[in-house]
């Protein structure tokens, strides 16, 4: 009797095949935010609303009774309709997506007068629903899942999300990337620059990076321009992570771009799955979701099984790019930064508050996405209170020079400034030198040269423990810094083991030299993996390994990228035109800022031998360098390296140890022992899941299968490693049981 149901918060539509999941994420909604739910079908609307008849304004007419007919302060606030949608509303189509529907327009063919669009189903006041300037009335979401295992994943997503761990936590949490497309007389980048500096006015504790293509080199190829460049940076901000990621610029349903710097092997590949990204993509159909013979690239950023966006602000139809200009501000504007009651909003509140132009540019913007969501944004805040044991005061500034040694001194507060005295854990400060002025190339004849600032040059990236609410740090001032003055930054990020934080502090100004510095003559010491220090040189990996390299200084490591040739440069097999510069991908130990680790994943690396250099400079300019040599086997085929285990001969137990190329990729690993005479006297089997290219987590204390105690003498190990394509890899090896 869906008449009788009133004051709920939150309705769910969901096709049958989903309801399970529907029912999962309304019961977590319940238990975290006490939110009222129900849960319902289609089918079970159109028999109560429309005969039994599909007709979409059923689901708008239910919504719409739960709005009016609900006590005071009880009204619906949220509809999620869990299912993809399409098109073809009489299934004529095969394998059609038809599981929620959406509204369309009835001009289909004109590529700017179509329409897709949910917000038909929260126009709700009276006289609404014939478009228009109609209000949406209510935060409206989807999910455009089109199987359970989608469904399941989807609910995965917005729950960890909003799981607070120390995986989760990073200084992610406290970035904006802005991306700008060029051409167009930099009609893209100056949208991003309006959008960037009201955020760095208005919320200045927030850590701004810039992707602007006509920044960035472009070749020429068989298929046009492209910008390889531009795909690194960003695949390189999702490894990092971002919490928004704000494109603004041509698009379309296979990427972003002209030059194509975003596409979809580019979303595939991202495995950011502790770093959930909300996207906010102000270009034409980059989420269209009512095509059945196609998944957009919207979609494929949402459905990332390992990682991608826990949400979308985006388009599913072509739009201009002032209205989008103007909803993309108001998204920002008072909006999702803006806490009411201590809350920041949902993404459902959010999106209905940013559609202030209306038409149908704003109809053409949907959320995909929970519409109950929140912004994964830290709580509490650090302030700076000492710099060199001076206290700071406010309209006063420190000066740091280069070679000089400095110390910060500090502690955590909450919302209403009072101090924290039982907060611990870490913190993680970045200093940075002064704004870099960047200069865009002025690659296409409609877009002429401009500069953009970025706080860019770090002098320091490191970490430091929180004792009791307090924290300290010291560093070494690099002498790569630009000796004019000028005004620097310091950026806090840190976490305990369940909650995080924010801070900032720009009373601190660069530049000058310290006379008094002590000399240093050599350079850093560098260990180098792949993946993890098990790794050998001359080891197997896949084609995706993650470049791990330790690296020590009695001063500290430079990673201004202030001097040229002094940026931390990673090169393979001496193709220097390729180079990876990796100043952004260190960071210090903890306590300790003279020794770190550089961590760096590598893509789509040919099968075969490679020999990768590294080369470090320390903050007085003095460089070292060293290289390893590994072999690419692709995943799809299990290649086992090597297998031994020591001791061997053993007395009481042994550990197998074996090579491998499928880190990140799930394995069963079966070993077999048999007797001199051939008997299977054990049998051992492992799900795992490795992070690194060497396994050694098999031990055998000399039984057999049934538990009595083996003769000593010489015996066969077989094993074999199965990953989920079925590819088997398999080697063997001798075992000594001593008595």
């Amino acid at each position: 009797n869906l008449h009788a149901i009133r004051n709920i918060d939150y309705l769910i539509v969901v096709h049958p095949d989903f309801i399970d999941q529907a029912n999962r994420l309304a019961r977590y909604h319940a238990e975290t935010d006490g939110m009222t739910y129900a849960v319902v079908t289609p089918a079970q609307i159109y028999n109560e609303f429309s005969s039994g008849a599909q007709d979409i304004s059923a689901i708008r007419n239910f919504a719409k009774s739960l709005y009016d007919e609900s006590d005071p302060g009880k009204k619906l606030k949220y509809l999620l309709l869990f299912g993809d949608a399409s098109f073809d509303y009489k299934n004529r189509k095969s394998d059609n997506t038809n599981f929620v529907p959406c509204w369309e327009s009835w001009e289909s063919l004109n590529i700017i007068n179509s329409v897709a669009t949910d917000d038909y189903f929260g126009c709700l006041d009276d006289g609404e629903g014939n478009g228009g300037t109609d209000k949406v009335d209510i935060g409206i979401g989807r999910f455009p899942v089109v199987n359970t295992e989608q469904a399941q994943l989807a609910v995965d997503k917005v729950i960890h999300y909003n799981t607070k761990t120390t995986e989760t936590f990073g200084p992610w949490r406290n970035t904006i990337t802005f991306l700008a497309d060029d051409q167009d007389y930099n009609g893209h980048l100056h949208d991003a620059e309006t959008l960037a500096n009201y955020l760095e006015t208005t919320y200045p504790v927030i850590n701004i990076d810039k992707i602007y293509v006509d920044a960035y080199e472009q070749i020429s190829t068989p298929s046009g321009q492209r910008a390889p460049q531009v795909n690194q940076a960003i695949n390189n901000r999702m490894d990092k992570g971002t919490l928004i990621f704000n494109y603004s610029g041509h698009g379309g349903e296979i990427g972003f771009g002209h030059e194509r710097f975003l596409e979809l092997a580019d979303i595939n590949s991202w495995k950011n799955w502790d770093k959930l990204t909300t996207f906010i993509t102000a270009t034409c159909e980059f989420s269209r979701y009512d095509d059945p013979a196609r998944v957009s690239a919207g979609e494929q950023v949402f459905l990332n099984p390992n990682g991608g966006g826990v949400a979308l602000f985006s388009t599913t139809r072509s739009t201009y790019a002032s209205a989008n200009l103007a909803l993309n501000m108001a998204i920002y504007k008072n909006n999702l930064f803006t806490k009411k009651e201590g809350e920041f909003p949902t993404f459902g509140n959010v999106i209905m508050n940013s559609k202030v132009v209306g038409g149908d540019n704003d109809r053409k913007f949907i959320l995909i996405g929970d519409p109950a969501q929140k912004l994964a944004y830290p709580d509490f805040e650090a302030q700076t209170l000492k710099i060199n044991q001076h206290v700071v005061v406010d309209n006063e500034y420190d000066t740091l020079r280069a070679l000089q040694h400095v110390s910060v001194e500090g502690n955590i507060v909450d919302a209403n400034n009072n101090p924290i005295t039982d907060f611990n854990g870490t913190i993680y400060p970045t200093i940075y030198d002064k704004k870099s002025s960047i200069m865009t190339k002025g690659t296409d004849n409609d877009s002429e040269q401009e500069n953009f600032y970025l706080w860019r040059s770090i002098i320091f990236s490191g970490s430091a423990s929180i004792d009791n609410g307090q924290f300290s740090f010291d560093f070494v001032v690099p002498k790569d810094i630009g000796y004019n003055y000028g005004k620097g930054r310091i950026s806090y990020y840190f976490n305990s083991d369940s909650e995080d934080g924010v801070g900032y502090y720009e009373n601190i100004v660069i530049g000058g030299f310290d006379e008094g510095a002590a000399g240093d003559t050599e350079g850093p010491k560098i260990a180098l993996y792949m993946n993890d220090t098990l790794f050998k040189p001359g080891g197997v990996t896949n084609e995706n390994p993650v470049l791990v390299a330790y690296v020590e200084d009695e001063s500290g490591i430079n990673t201004t990228g202030n001097g040229i040739g002094h940026d931390i440069v990673a090169t393979i097999d001496g193709e220097t035109e390729n180079k990876y510069i990796l100043n952004d991908f260190y960071s210090s130990d903890v306590n300790r800022y003279n020794k770190g680790v550089i961590s760096y994943p590598l893509r789509n690396l040919a099968e075969g031998w490679h020999t990768l250099s590294l080369k470090v400079w320390d903050i007085y300019n003095n460089s070292s360098e060293a290289s390893i040599d590994f072999r690419v086997v692709s995943a799809s085929q299990v290649d086992i390296e090597s297998l031994y285990n020591y001791p061997n001969p053993f007395y009481d137990q042994t550990t197998f140890v074996f090579a491998h190329n499928q880190a990140d990729h799930p394995v069963e690993v079966f070993l077999y022992i048999y007797a001199a005479d051939g008997r299977l006297v054990k049998t051992m089997k492992r799900n795992y899941s490795p992070e690194g290219y060497v396994f050694s987590r098999l031990v055998w204390n000399g039984d057999s299968d049934s538990g009595e105690k083996l003769a000593k003498g010489l015996y066969i190990c077989s094993l074999k490693v199965v990953n989920d394509d079925g590819s088997v890899g398999t080697r063997r090896s001798k075992i000594i049981l001593a008595k």
